[in-house]
């Protein structure tokens, strides 16, 4: 029987002489690993479709246990992604983040079109790269299971309070009474947010989907709103593990800062 859908090459790696193995992240089936055989034969038909961040329609069937692609058409290559190394190292966080974290057969369709709409944003450059990291990073956790509770305080329900902290790893707000009666104490993972962050927060992991990049922000509160979106992914998604996509990307932001 074969098996049609549309699905974005997460991961690949060449067999042999001529074969690739891929994993593709579809809607329908969650990631799933295709063998294609002759993928890097000059004249074989289905290199471009196969290749890394190349969005395409896949027609496979099942052999002994294992997929092998029948044919495949291009819809979407994200060429322009790999002229640039950050936004190549960026891309590949992501591609890393989906495989780690989707494991469902069936997956919330705004998985897909969040990854899709970020390397479309990378690809286009309508917004920066130090932009949409942080925007993808909330919003995937939030679609996933991992909505923080951001509407207001959770012991009095105050969503505007002179001082609200976010705690990364109990994923809730507090005001500055409930805060300060508590007896918590202020480290890494807690953050006294300001109302423009605040604001980007609550926007970014509840707002329609279609309105989600909609926004701007630059300066501090970029800054902030990254080290927050950053840690809370790495907190919630797994603490021991360590995505050596996401460190290779530092490595490259910090080269820059260095040397430019």
């Amino acid at each position: 029987m074969l098996i049609t859908t549309k699905g974005l090459v997460i991961s690949q790696h060449n067999v042999k002489d001529n074969d690739r193995n891929i994993n593709i992240l579809t809607e329908e089936y969650g990631i799933v690993s295709i063998n294609v055989k002759g993928a890097l034969k000059i004249t074989g038909s289905n290199n471009s479709s196969t290749q890394l961040f190349a969005y395409s329609n896949f027609c496979f069937n099942e052999r002994g246990g294992r997929y092998y692609l029948n044919s495949s058409e291009p819809i979407h290559i994200f060429y322009g992604i790999r002229l640039d190394v950050e936004k190549l190292a960026l891309a590949c966080y992501f591609a890393e983040i989906a495989s780690y974290a989707v494991v469902a057969e069936k997956i919330p369709r705004d998985v897909i079109r969040l990854v899709l709409n970020s390397l479309y944003f990378l690809e286009n450059e309508k917004r920066s790269v130090s932009f949409i990291k942080p925007v993808f990073e909330l919003r995937f956790m939030s679609e996933t299971g991992h909505l923080p509770q951001l509407l207001g305080c959770k012991t009095c329900y105050r969503h505007d309070d002179d001082e609200m902290y976010f705690l990364i790893d109990k994923a809730v707000l507090l005001c500055g009474e409930h805060f300060r009666s508590n007896k918590i104490t202020e480290n890494r993972n807690t953050y006294m947010v300001s109302p423009s962050v605040l604001h980007m927060l609550r926007y970014i992991c509840l707002v329609e989907f279609d309105r989600l990049f909609s926004f701007k922000t630059s300066g501090s509160d970029l800054r902030i709103l990254s080290e927050i979106s950053e840690k809370y992914i790495l907190t919630h998604l797994s603490p021991s593990h360590k995505f050596k996509t996401l460190e290779y990307y530092k490595g490259i932001i910090n080269y820059e800062q260095i040397f430019y």
